[in-house]
């Protein structure tokens, strides 16, 4: 093993200093202190620190090199690294002191400017928003015809996931919600003595309006925040990327199954929802006004037309595609860190809810205009 004096030589020339670092300082047993190099080295105007005889580039090197520029900085002398390895340098680099920022005080953009930015970033969303929805009418049919970029398995775990594992929060949502309403029509109605109406108001509340949006807003919380979750995870792991980079089409793979599957779970979960509030407000007309189950059916029968199904029906699938597709998109435009996932999540619910309420409202003008 070499000794402290093998590890580096000192040449002095006319008010410069030339330390030349050289053999393994790996393998070292006792390694030359900055201090004492430092006073060998006395006060020369200027030092070059060579390491063309060096055998590897060891952090010990590195840490040598920066304790002893600290010495000769302080007293003033000029340092110069020369024929360093490239490791040393690279921990020289890291080990060096960020150059101080100039902060420049930026003048605040006019409020027409400010107002032209914020219209340039809506378009923009609008614009992949829109460009989201053409890619969902375009490439459905390669779903249905099984030509689509997306794994059959992927598609009944999703089938599974947003039906029959959302089944107990809609069953306990869509009965309580039928309950409350048989409890304040059967207080309404009975004080004009129209109580045997009850059947009328909770099969047509529930048919027409509660049950699909009571469970739009399940899905919402439940299925739309997982799936943006899920897909702002992949957007920062880099997943998405690695998927465009193999030849694979996010949109196909990722949203597409996930729109299908919300699609199709939405309709059954809306007929079952409605069964669920019909049974609540059944059974608080039955403890609080004493109806019959039977007298409650025959007149939910006569009251409850099969349009009332069908705005139902209709409605469900609209709002099935509209989480599907603002979860999806919310998701894979998050930003790439950790915070962007639970913000992905919360607009996710936040713009779902305001979307269903919206569509709900353009239904009901259009069918009050309809007459339907």
């Amino acid at each position: 093993m070499s000794g402290p004096t093998a590890l580096y030589r000192l040449d002095s020339g006319s008010g410069e200093s030339v330390l030349r670092l050289a053999g393994d300082w790996g393998q070292a047993v006792r390694l030359p202190s900055a201090a004492s190099v430092y006073r060998d080295i006395g006060h020369p105007r200027a030092v070059v620190i060579d390491g063309s005889e060096l055998e590897s580039g060891h952090p010990r090197v590195a840490a040598f090199v920066h304790a002893l520029k600290q010495e000769l900085g302080h007293a003033g002398v000029s340092v110069t690294e020369r024929a360093l390895p490239r490791d040393v340098a690279a921990l020289m680099a890291l080990a060096s002191e960020p150059p101080a920022r100039t902060e420049r005080v930026l003048a605040k953009p006019h409020l027409v400017a400010r107002l032209g930015l914020r219209f340039e970033r809506r378009v923009r969303v609008a614009r992949d928003a829109a460009a989201l929805v053409g890619q969902a009418l375009a490439r459905t049919p390669a779903l249905v015809t099984g030509r689509a970029q997306t794994r059959w398995r992927d598609f009944i775990e999703l089938v599974r996931e947003t039906g029959a594992a959302s089944l107990p929060v809609v069953t306990v949502v869509n009965l309580l919600i039928g309950a409350v309403l048989g409890f304040i029509g059967a207080v309404q109605l009975a004080t004009f003595g129209a109580g045997m109406y009850l059947a009328d108001l909770v099969g047509i509340a529930s048919a027409r309006e509660m049950a699909a949006i009571m469970t739009a807003f399940i899905m919402a919380g439940r299925i739309g925040a997982t799936f943006a979750a899920h897909l702002a995870t992949m957007e920062s792991n880099e997943e998405v990327d690695a998927l465009r980079m193999i030849g694979v089409s996010p949109f196909e793979f990722l949203a597409l199954p996930r729109l299908a599957a919300l699609t199709l779970m939405m309709p059954l979960l809306y007929l079952y929802g409605t069964a669920l509030s019909i049974a609540g407000g059944m059974v608080v007309a039955h403890i609080v006004l004493g109806t019959p189950p039977m007298a409650f059916i025959e007149r939910l029968q006569d009251a409850v037309a099969a349009r009332q199904f069908v705005i139902g029906l209709i409605k469900s699938v609209a709002f099935g595609v509209l989480i599907a597709l603002t979860s999806c998109y919310i998701g894979l435009h998050a930003g790439r860190n950790a915070a962007e996932v639970g913000r992905a999540a919360t607009r996710t619910v936040v713009v779902c809810i305001i979307g269903v309420i919206s569509i709900d409202a353009v239904a009901a003008l259009c069918t009050n205009a309809l007459g339907i």
